[in-house]
């Protein structure tokens, strides 16, 4: 397969933020996507055959980072590219010194979980009405990972 990874800058947030209305029935602003670069976060995106499908924000402090948010486009779902988009996630802050990773994931998305379940998550606690779908709520499952089990 022909993937690159890669850390997006500001210049790719337009072509990130399209990426991210197409997968998410509410998706992020464009205003809270761009917010979230700079030196605390750890981002990353995606490449197949020189076209930008996914991407990932997270944060890092001290020995823990949390997932704030991983996306592929609709059309690569199911391809595997979700899977290899969270390892480098792992990866790159794990070789940054994080041993511990958090993550909250709809409770609807069952798909998600079972990934997040493969590579070592677990579900800690639920977070009641967290995700704002309009006029109705729902729940996110809180998802942790200890140390470097791969």
């Amino acid at each position: 397969m022909n993937i690159e990874f890669f850390v997006p800058e500001k210049s790719d947030i337009q072509s990130l933020y399209e990426i991210e209305c197409r997968a998410h029935a509410y998706p992020w602003s464009h205003h809270l996507l761009s917010s979230n670069f700079g030196q605390r976060y750890v981002n990353g995106a995606i490449k197949y055959q020189q076209q930008v499908i996914g991407f990932y924000i997270a944060d890092m402090l001290l020995d823990e980072s949390t997932l704030m948010n991983i996306c592929i486009d609709p059309h690569w779902q199911r391809h595997g590219f979700g899977q290899l988009l969270l390892e480098h996630y792992l990866q790159q802050t794990a070789e940054r010194g994080c041993i511990q990773w958090w993550l909250e994931v709809r409770a609807s998305n069952v798909a998600a979980q079972t990934l997040y379940e493969k590579k070592g998550f677990h579900q800690v606690g639920v977070r009641k009405n967290y995700y704002q779908n309009g006029k109705l709520s729902e729940d996110a499952f809180v998802m942790h990972k200890y140390g470097i089990d791969d």
